[in-house]
């Protein structure tokens, strides 16, 4: 069975409440090398990745053990990585946690290099979910419909977080657009999204603010969509 297909399986196990430990030991069975080899792009890398991340987060709630993102979490047979090392340092490419998306980590293992996702995609903050209230909701991922989804999500995410303030001068963006500020392509790359997905027209240019971020706990928002 190939990676992406066990990745779905645990995220759908880990969503049913299912035991996981059949897949934990598949995963300590997995050689850095095999994980290398079979995820050989980047849409492979942000399908495995993006659904084992979110599958880890299900199961820290759902066994109620306190969230630690400094924690190793995925073991492999010579490799094991916390979820900040899975979000930051493989689905980000190797950047800074408090970088603002502008800077990359110093230190890179092998693994981390060769399995890190290549060219940066600001969709993949609408995919994560961390477990607060404002993150976006979990989706599966299919290798096929991979940029269907991304998409669907993030044209999701804003439509229902992007506030406009002050007769449509001002307009307010979710606070992920602050964290990763260059991983979105700062204001200009802002707004060329909002442009993209329709939420404002292209001809306007209001000024960007940003959303505060719900941190409260909302397991609501744990209903894995499956895509088609």
């Amino acid at each position: 069975m190939s990676l992406i297909s066990v990745s779905r399986d645990f995220l759908r196990a880990a969503k049913n409440g299912n035991p996981v430990d059949e897949f934990l030991i598949g995963f300590t069975a997995t050689s850095a090398n095999h994980i290398i080899e079979e995820l050989s792009d980047d849409n492979a890398k942000k399908v495995f990745w993006l659904n084992l991340y979110n599958a880890f987060v299900l199961i820290e709630f759902r066994t109620k053990r306190k969230l630690n993102y400094g924690s190793k979490v995925a073991f492999f047979q010579d490799v094991s990585l916390s979820l900040d090392e899975i979000e930051h340092g493989i689905i980000r490419g190797s950047k800074n946690k408090f970088g603002l998306g502008y800077l990359r980590k110093w230190r890179v293992s092998s693994f981390g290099k060769l399995a890190r996702v290549q060219v940066m995609d600001y969709r993949i903050h609408f995919a994560l979910n961390c477990g607060a209230n404002s993150c976006p909701p979990i989706f599966m991922f299919s290798y096929k419909n991979l940029e269907r989804d991304l998409d669907y999500l993030a044209e999701g995410y804003l439509m229902d977080s992007v506030c406009f303030k002050q007769q449509d001068i001002w307009l307010k963006v979710p606070r992920l657009c602050l964290w990763f500020f260059g991983d979105f392509g700062g204001f200009k790359g802002i707004k060329r999204m909002l442009k993209f997905y329709k939420i404002i027209a292209p001809d306007e240019a209001p000024k960007i603010g940003f959303l505060n971020y719900d941190w409260s706990t909302n397991t609501n928002n744990f209903s894995i969509q499956i895509d088609v």
